[in-house]
């Protein structure tokens, strides 16, 4: 049998319609984590976050087209700020602790994109001059208020690239006989097909668990982009190229060190 990561966040819920029914183990996590249990060999496939997925990739493969991305806003990863992005420039920026690449984009986005140079970043902190926020607490946190600007990161990198931006591939270890990685594609595809059908009666499923109603939920999920086509894979490579040059540049430490 299988372990699968189910993800917490409402992004893939209509993925895992049925779920109970794959006859695999699903092991709750959050993307950060996901990459950790993947590379010490706990869970053999799910949703990973692609920054990580880049790092395993000689052991993780694609399940089909799936993914999680998005072509301009995406909602649920936010940078909330106490000043306009563009005063930045030696700030303290607090990052939740269960991002893996969202907190790569936002450092290329204030780096490479505003040539900011930021002071530090503080891992697990919701402090500081700016702070990211991602998942179903940002959906939460923008109905707060606390912050007098708010910055969608999905939407920061389609302005200046141009491209979608993916934030995961569903994936499964390399090792796993042919025949089981078949029947897993099988099932989450028919799942995911089956949830995209009755996202209104996930949404209606969903309220309570945050400060959304289902109205909300739904129009955040069919917002998402869940199969990965041409112009998501572009978005990718881009991604990835901007991080492969990172070696040569002042940004691999942070990279790394974030990375932790």
């Amino acid at each position: 049998m299988i372990r699968v990561a189910r993800m917490t966040y409402l992004n893939v819920a209509p993925f895992h319609w049925g779920c109970q029914s794959w006859d695999v183990e699903l092991v709750p996590c959050v993307p950060r984590e996901l990459g950790q249990m993947a590379a010490r060999g706990a869970v053999d496939a799910g949703p990973m976050s692609v920054v990580d997925w880049f790092a395993m990739e000689q052991d993780f493969e694609p399940v089909g087209f799936y993914g999680i991305a998005t072509n301009g806003p995406v909602q649920s990863v936010l940078l909330f700020s106490l000043k306009p992005i563009e005063s930045l420039d030696n700030a303290v920026v607090g990052v939740t602790a269960e991002t893996a690449t969202s907190v790569q984009l936002l450092r290329l986005v204030l780096e490479r994109r505003y040539g900011l140079r930021v002071r530090a970043y503080r891992r697990g902190s919701m402090d500081g001059d700016a702070w990211l926020v991602i998942g179903d607490s940002a959906l939460h946190e923008v109905k707060r208020g606390r912050a007098p600007f708010v910055y969608d990161l999905g939407e920061e990198w389609q302005r200046w690239q141009g491209l979608p931006f993916v934030f995961a591939r569903w994936v499964i270890r390399r090792s796993i006989s042919n025949a089981e990685k078949e029947r897993f594609h099988r099932v989450l595809h028919a799942s995911f097909e089956t949830g995209m059908a009755r996202l209104e009666e996930i949404a209606a499923q969903c309220v309570g668990q945050g400060s959304l109603n289902a109205n909300e939920i739904g129009a955040y999920l069919r917002n998402l982009v869940y199969r990965i086509g041409a112009d998501e894979e572009r978005g990718l490579a881009e991604f990835k190229r901007l991080l492969d040059e990172e070696p040569r540049s002042v940004g691999s430490e942070r990279r790394e060190a974030l990375s932790r």
